[in-house]
């Protein structure tokens, strides 16, 4: 084919094209050609590792014309990454995302009655490994309607083994698997699975008006008899999602994943560690964030006082300098960060990711120096 040309077709709200077109000339059977000239930008809320759409049209003077698309590869996922999106469109992020303006900071809200909360008692009981497990499960009504993969839901059940089923479940699963699969009830959201005693713990809940608590407070593995400490807030914010799914945080206040068994041979100590994540009605969709201890590459190794942030809403990248998290780069931040030099006020772990502008941990007035730059920069 003789006299070709290539035009790159608009591919996404992620791509903007800053040259659309190269020309190619002759292509002979199996010859592979190259051209110099398509130029694009690449939008900063990417994520790394993601996976473009890309549509181009391939045609010459003669009448030849023929659409393509195909792929390109975006950077590497890291740690520092949220974790999906699976096929709904969930995405799972952690603590340490902090380059993402929806990583969540752990901000504990205590509802046991036992440390000033004002939970109430499910009055839940398990002693482990399938025993006396008849009191291990509860429905709970919600205080407002909630949408997990695209189903609305107006109640829950809880468990004592670290997880919640949307509407009514008759399982009472101690024993963990991988999601999404045929283990354990579907829908679930899985926030420390495994096989957990309550001993002294109990497991509480809590409506806060525009969002409701569930806590296990101080549950023990039934394999080490380590303390788990743990709680899932439900929102009442299907309003600020793409897909009219309701949003969840997890946080872990105490966090010793310990429970190193297999379900290999007869009469062996089960666990493979805890599972958590989620799945739909269906076991067939869903984002697992760690199962026997194996981490995907987008995951941080959870740890006492850390939290994950499950949503649908796409990623937004942190505007490095916004202090006060505003979506603006401007005096106020000046102000923000000058007053946590100078009366050692501590800013929020976001807060000082993304003061830091140098990258030396360390807050300081060359940090300042480099915000009035980026402020007089965009003025």
């Amino acid at each position: 084919v003789d006299d070709i040309s290539f035009t790159l077709l608009p591919s996404g709200y992620l791509v903007d094209i800053m040259q659309s077109e190269a020309y190619l000339g002759a292509i002979e059977p199996d010859q592979v050609v190259s051209a110099e000239g398509i130029s694009i930008f690449v939008n900063g809320n990417t994520i790394n590792g993601s996976v473009l759409n890309m549509n181009g049209n391939l045609s010459n003077p003669e009448g030849y014309n023929q659409n393509i698309s195909f792929n390109i590869g975006v950077g590497h996922i890291t740690q520092d990454d949220p974790l999906g999106p699976d096929d709904h469109g969930y995405y799972i992020y952690d603590s340490g995302d902090l380059g993402y303006s929806l990583a969540p900071i752990y901000d504990w809200i205590e509802i046991d009655n036992d440390f000033g909360g004002d939970g109430i008692d499910l009055n839940l009981s398990d002693t482990g490994n399938g025993n006396n497990i008849s009191n291990s499960s509860t429905v709970v009504e919600l205080p407002f309607p909630f949408t997990f993969y695209g189903i609305t839901y107006n109640e829950i059940t809880v468990n004592t083994n670290g997880w919640i089923s949307f509407g009514e479940s008759l399982l009472e699963s101690f024993r963990n698997y991988p999601v999404p699969g045929a283990g354990g009830p579907s829908p679930m959201l899985a926030a420390f699975w495994d096989d957990l005693k309550t001993s002294n713990g109990e497991i509480y809940v809590y409506s806060g008006g525009n969002y409701f608590i569930i806590e296990w407070s101080e549950m023990k593995t039934y394999q080490n008899n380590s303390t788990e400490t743990f709680q899932i807030i439900l929102y009442d914010n299907t309003y600020l999602t793409p897909t009219g799914d309701n949003e969840i945080k997890i946080q872990y206040k105490e966090f010793n994943n310990t429970t190193s068994g297999s379900y290999s041979g007869w009469g062996s100590t089960h666990g493979a560690y805890s599972t958590i994540g989620l799945e739909n009605m269906y076991s067939d969709i869903g984002l697992e964030y760690t199962f026997n201890n194996d981490y995907p590459t987008a995951a941080m190794p959870l740890h006492d006082q850390s939290a994950i942030f499950v949503t649908t809403r796409n990623p937004i990248e942190t505007l490095l300098g916004d202090a006060n998290q505003d979506s603006e780069v401007n005096v106020l931040d000046i102000i923000v960060v000058v007053n946590h030099i100078i009366n050692l006020e501590l800013l929020s772990p976001m807060g000082v990711y993304i003061s830091d502008m140098d990258g030396n941990a360390i807050i300081n007035i060359l940090d300042v120096i480099q915000i009035i730059n980026v402020i007089l920069d965009t003025n």
